[in-house]
């Protein structure tokens, strides 16, 4: 929301700015009653619009196993004491819990009274125009009405309402130029250019072009209006004492085209001036450029405004089970995720192996859906008896048990940070930092340069992760040393078993 009501902003601030410097001047006045009012549009819309742009900042993830509780099988951790920073590493698919901003609250009360206020004036504006048309007598006059007033007031029009003096008009003082200026108004609804720009005002208060743009406008419709009456009697300095004769002090209600415009000067000077086609022509095209320009500055940019972009975390392949052929052998368990190289053989074991099998596992199921809820209780005697059957089980078997056996993927590739990356990770509320392991301050990373690290990743946090309160990404990295004994250690161990256990139905459906 920041984002929009700046560039908006500045969007309706540049072309105003465009407008004063190259159109103001220029008797192009219907193009320039065009160009103000798309101006105001454009500014309002162009922060919706979405430009992609092609670098973007790529952080690779960890690789992941999903759905598995995994545990090596020579070293079982005590239970529910899992390493808490793997929660940022499983992400649940849902949204977060919503944290109340009082403040937006705030912000949002002090608008909506501002707006209420400006909405009641001009909603009392218009009602006090339309009852005095209503109230006193009205008379065809061509394409409009004039409105008879008592009261002595500036002539004045809204919409298709010339409002002048009662006496001066019965008495014959009104001057038939006058009447042609305000005609002019009724008959081009300048009237309608102001109340939009008054409902514009009444949401987008905040902005203080808007109150600019305005005056830009209405001063416009007088230069039409003028125009029309010379262009008519070609009587350039009878017009002008006319003019100058009719400055009084009286008031018209600020919604309404006014004859006696405050800046009277600026339409003296404006009716002695001529512009030519080509420079006419040179006006209108130099808006183009500034036109793409303020496109390309205030649109919404995707880098900008999206977090770092997570590549895919990689998995291992999934071996389907072959539910339909198995369905009634054994109980409901959804595929295993599991790695395609893992042993096993073509016919499987016999039936005593597998109940064997089943029998040890049966020991550590426990809850109504007999479920292992707690892995590490599995003894490494009965883990080593496990895993020999496991890997000559086929894979249709290997796919129906609770426990099942998996080596670990390769080592992550070499990967190394750039320096906006880096810097991106030094906010504390955006990004947690864990250097060879370890918890670290984000500050640290002053001490690196992008060269230091050999690899990392990062990883989005879950609602259910101890630290989602104070940031949303942890990011770990391998200093160069560190991720080389990493990678051969992980070599080393790349055909060692791991065990995991499968979750239950109703975890699954809830990812």
């Amino acid at each position: 929301m920041i984002n929009y009501l700046v560039n908006s902003t500045l969007c309706s601030a540049l072309l105003l700015l465009t407008y004063h410097l190259l159109l103001k001047n220029k008797t192009t006045y219907q193009f320039n009653r065009v160009y103000l009012l798309l101006s105001l549009i454009f500014s309002l819309a162009i922060p919706f619009i979405t430009m992609e742009q092609s670098s973007v900042v790529l952080i690779p993830a960890q690789p992941v196993i999903e759905q598995l509780k995994i545990f090596p099988a020579d070293s079982a951790p005590a239970d529910k004491k899992v390493n808490q920073t793997a929660s940022a590493r499983y992400e649940t698919i849902g949204q977060p819990p919503i944290e109340t901003n009082y403040t937006l609250y705030i912000v949002a009360g002090l608008y909506g009274l501002a707006a209420l206020a400006l909405l009641a004036r001009f909603i009392k504006n218009v009602v006090s125009i339309n009852s005095s048309a209503q109230r006193n007598e009205k008379l065809p006059y061509r394409d409009a009405w004039l409105v008879l007033i008592k009261d002595k007031l500036t002539p004045h029009t809204f919409l298709n309402y010339i409002f002048i003096n009662r006496d001066d008009y019965v008495n014959d003082r009104i001057e038939s130029d006058v009447l042609k200026h305000e005609l002019t108004h009724a008959r081009q609804w300048h009237s309608a250019d102001v109340l939009f720009i008054e409902l514009l005002q009444v949401i987008c208060w905040f902005n203080p072009f808007i109150y600019l743009y305005r005056k830009a406008i209405q001063l416009n419709h007088e230069f039409i209006a003028d125009a029309a009456v010379i262009n008519g009697n070609h009587d350039v300095s009878g017009y002008q004492y006319l003019l100058l004769g009719k400055i009084s002090g009286l008031a018209a209600p600020g919604i309404t085209s006014q004859f006696n415009y405050s800046i009277t000067k600026k339409r003296l000077i404006m009716m002695t001036k001529n512009t030519s086609a080509g420079v006419a022509l040179l006006a209108r095209l130099s808006i183009a450029p500034v036109m793409a320009a303020a496109f390309v500055l205030f649109c919404s940019k995707t880098q900008a405004q999206q977090q770092p972009v997570v590549k895919q975390p990689v998995t291992p392949n999934v071996v389907k089970a072959q539910a339909t052929a198995n369905a009634g052998k054994s109980k409901s368990i959804p595929p295993v995720v599991r790695f395609s190289d893992y042993p096993y053989t073509k016919d499987g074991v016999s039936e005593d192996k597998l109940k064997e099998y089943m029998a040890i596992t049966a020991k550590y199921e426990e809850g109504p859906n007999r479920e292992i809820l707690h892995p590490s209780k599995i003894t490494a005697e009965d883990q080593q008896k496990l895993e020999p059957i496991f890997r000559q089980m086929s894979v249709a078997q290997q796919d129906q048990q609770t426990i099942s056996f998996f080596y670990l993927p390769d080592p992550m590739p070499p990967s190394t940070p750039t320096q906006k990356q880096l810097d991106y990770w030094k906010n504390p509320k955006l990004c947690g930092v864990w250097i060879n392991g370890k918890k670290s301050k984000n500050s640290e990373l002053e001490n690196y340069k992008p060269g230091d690290f050999g690899n990392f990743f990062i990883s989005r946090l879950t609602p259910q992760a101890i630290n989602y309160k104070n940031y949303r990404y942890q990011v770990d990295l391998m200093t160069a040393d560190y991720y080389k004994n990493y990678r051969a250690e992980a070599i080393a161990d790349r055909h060692k078993p791991h065990m995991s256990s499968r979750m239950l139905n109703r975890h699954i459906n809830k990812i």
